[in-house]
């Protein structure tokens, strides 16, 4: 059974794995094996496109926060070895791998600023397709990228929502009411009961970002929130 389907208790699902001054990381091999360890059922990572063309596992647009403002380069400017090397950045089908072997769940984020949104989604459909028994949810910003990946694939989608975009939470509420969605992630501002439970009334599951207090988590349970997604998934296995 997908850990994105359980209803006996509350699904955690690790943010780029974990993050924090003790964790290693972000969005690295070594994040997500404290994820699990700590007893995440899922993690959730970010996909882009590096200079020499492959899906590689990196939040930001560029390396000026992740290299403590030294290099200010564009991802999509960095080959992939540099940035393999130099910053640990796994390519995504090697996480597909990491995350089927294993059997956890995993949240794939195709990034909404990547120049090439088109060819991204193509080749993040191209590369799922490889892993057929994958336990995974594509999640983004951005509707149009969802589109192009609902015409290539049957992978479930996800709409994630921010206070930062002030539309995307009617279109996600309009979407899920049309049951167009597997989920919705809300950003935990959004996360109100007039929110949640008309979308789980329709049968679309809620997630939560970004959760790391247990009475917070416990709280959305409650509301009917299916998983919280965290940068601290050790601290919410008593909350679920």
């Amino acid at each position: 059974m997908s850990v994105f389907s359980r209803s006996d208790r509350l699904v955690v699902v690790g943010h780029r794995g974990g993050r924090g001054p003790d964790w290693p990381t972000e969005n690295t091999f070594a994040a997500f094996e404290r994820a699990l360890r700590e007893g995440a059922d899922a993690i959730e990572i970010d996909a882009r496109l590096c200079a020499t063309g492959e899906v590689v596992v990196f939040h930001d647009p560029d390396l000026k926060r992740m290299s403590g403002e030294r290099d200010r380069r564009e991802v999509q400017a960095v080959p992939y070895l540099e940035l393999a090397t130099r910053h640990r950045a796994p390519l995504l089908r090697d996480v597909l791998a990491f995350c089927n072997d294993r059997r956890a769940g995993l949240n794939v984020e195709v990034k909404y600023d990547a120049v090439d949104c088109v060819r991204l989604s193509a080749e993040v459909c191209r590369i799922l397709g490889e892993f057929p028994r994958a336990d995974v949810v594509v999640s983004s910003f951005d509707p149009r990228i969802l589109a192009r990946v609902r015409a290539r694939t049957d992978v479930r989608l996800a709409m994630l929502t921010t206070t930062e975009r002030r539309w995307s939470l009617p279109l996600a509420r309009a979407l899920a009411a049309a049951r167009a969605l597997f989920s919705v992630h809300l950003e935990q501002a959004h996360a109100r009961a007039r929110v949640v439970r008309p979308m789980v009334a329709r049968g679309v599951r809620v997630g939560v970002w970004t959760v790391n207090e247990p009475a917070d988590a416990r709280s959305l349970r409650a509301l009917g929130a299916s998983w919280v997604i965290t940068d601290r998934p050790g601290a919410l296995m008593d909350s679920r």
